[in-house]
């Protein structure tokens, strides 16, 4: 038997820790006003510039290695 580990990806956690900054104005935005989990492995967080009142969403794909619930894009 094999130890098998899921670890994230570095393109993952840079995505997540880099700073957001509004594309209207360059203000960065701190935190999301809300976050969602999509089934099929992708968050979506949704922003809302305090300096111009803008929004923007983001989102990325979380992946496991051999996962069973992968579907094919």
């Amino acid at each position: 038997m094999q130890l098998q580990t899921v670890g994230p990806k570095l393109a993952g956690i840079r995505s997540f820790a880099a700073p957001m900054r509004c594309p209207h104005c360059g203000d960065p935005m701190i935190a999301p006003e809300m976050s969602e989990f999509v089934v099929g492995g992708e968050i979506r967080h949704h922003w809302q510039c305090d300096n111009c009142g803008g929004s923007a969403s983001t989102a990325f794909r979380t992946e496991a290695k051999n996962s069973r619930s992968r579907r094919n894009t």
